[in-house]
C-alpha cells in the first residue's frame, strides 16, 4: 500500500492547467473563461459580457416600466376612492357649473298681469325653509347635508351648515324677466363612476309667480338642474314632466351642469374623537385584615356582596 500513488482526476488537471495558462497569459483563455470569465482586459471582453449587459439592461428597463405601471394603477385607484376630486378647478370650470335659465312663459298671469314691483320672487320665511328641505332631502357635499339657506337680495345661497360649514350653490332671480342663474359653488357628492352619475335637483318650489292683484302661484318645472359627475359644457336638456300623480304632461327644460373640474374649496376640519361614556369596572380587591396584616379571602361571596365602599366579608 506504500507504494500506491494518487492521482488526480480529469477535472481537477483541467482546472489545473487553467490556472497555470492564466498565470503565464494573465487571462483564462480556455473556451469557458472566454464564455463566462474574466480577461486580461475586462469582463466585458467576454462573449458573453456585451450580450449579457444588454439582457440585463432589457430586462431590468421592462421591469422598471412594469412597476410604474402598477404604481400608476395604483394611484388612479386611490384616487378614485377619495372621490377624484381635484385639488384645483379646471380653467373653464364657469362654463361647465353655471346655468342660466328662465322662468318666463311658464306661468300665465292673465289680464292682472305681473306684479309692479316683479312677477317672480323666491319664498320666504318658514316657506322657504320648509321647501328647500324637501328639495335637498339627501343631497350632501363634502360628507355634510345641504340644510342651510339664506337670501341675499335676490340671491338664494345653499350651504352645510356641519363641522365644515360651506356654500354649495347660489340660485339668482331678476323678479322682472323671471332670467334665473344657478352657480354651483363646491361639488356634490356622486358617486364616481365611469358611467355618467347624476344628482337630480328640483328647486321650482323655493320660487313662485305674483300678479299684480298679490295672488301667487307655483311655478312647476321652474328651476330644475341635473349635476352631472364628469366634465363637459352646461346646457340646457329636455326631461319629461310629471304632474303630482305621476304622469307625463310634458316636456320640461333641465340645466346639465358637471362638477368634475369643480375642486373642494370649503374647510377640512377634523372631527374630535368621541369620548366612552362606559365607566370603567372597578376589580374587587380583599382588604388586610389589620390583626394579622393578611388579606381576607376574597370569596364570589365577598365580592358578590360589595356595595359602595362598604365591604362585607364571608
Amino acid at each position: 500500500m506504500s507504494g500506491f500513488v494518487t492521482t488526480l482526476s480529469f477535472w481537477q488537471q483541467s482546472q489545473n492547467w487553467r490556472a497555470a495558462q492564466s498565470a503565464v497569459t494573465g487571462a483564462d483563455d480556455t473556451t469557458v473563461g472566454r464564455l463566462f470569465g474574466k480577461t486580461a482586459t475586462s469582463a466585458q471582453d467576454t462573449l458573453l459580457g456585451p450580450i449579457g449587459a444588454t439582457i440585463a439592461n432589457a430586462s431590468s428597463a421592462v421591469a422598471v416600466r412594469a412597476a410604474q405601471q402598477a404604481v400608476d394603477r395604483v394611484n388612479k385607484q386611490v384616487a378614485e376612492v377619495k372621490g377624484n376630486t381635484p385639488t384645483k378647478s379646471d380653467a373653464n370650470v364657469n362654463t361647465q357649473v353655471v346655468y342660466s335659465g328662465s322662468l318666463s312663459g311658464l306661468v300665465d298671469f292673465g289680464t292682472a298681469g305681473p306684479s309692479p314691483s316683479g312677477g317672480f320672487k323666491f319664498l320666504a320665511g318658514s316657506d322657504l325653509q320648509k321647501q328647500f328641505k324637501a328639495a335637498m332631502t339627501g343631497l350632501k357635499s363634502n360628507g355634510d347635508a345641504i340644510d342651510s339657506v339664506t337670501l341675499s337680495g335676490t340671491t338664494l345661497i345653499a350651504s352645510t351648515s356641519g363641522l365644515n360649514a360651506h356654500p354649495v350653490f347660489t340660485l339668482t332671480l331678476k323678479p322682472d324677466s323671471g332670467l334665473f342663474t344657478f352657480t354651483l359653488r363646491n361639488p356634490t357628492d356622486i358617486k364616481k363612476s365611469r358611467l355618467d352619475k347624476i344628482a337630480a335637483l328640483d328647486l321650482s318650489g323655493l320660487v313662485q309667480a305674483v300678479k299684480s292683484d298679490g295672488t301667487a302661484m307655483a311655478v312647476p318645472d321652474g328651476v330644475l338642474i341635473q349635476i352631472h359627475n364628469g366634465r363637459g359644457h352646461a346646457k340646457s336638456d329636455k326631461v319629461q314632466a310629471h304632474d303630482a300623480l305621476g304622469n307625463v304632461t310634458g316636456l320640461a327644460t333641465v340645466g346639465a351642469i358637471f362638477e368634475g373640474g369643480l375642486a373642494y374649496t370649503g374647510p377640512s376640519n377634523t372631527a374630535p374623537a368621541a369620548t366612552s361614556t362606559t365607566h370603567a369596572k372597578t376589580k374587587y380587591v380583599a382588604p388586610t385584615n389589620p390583626l394579622t396584616g393578611k388579606g381576607y379571602a376574597a370569596t364570589p361571596e365577598a365580592a358578590a356582596a360589595t356595595f359602595g365602599t362598604m365591604n362585607i366579608f364571608a
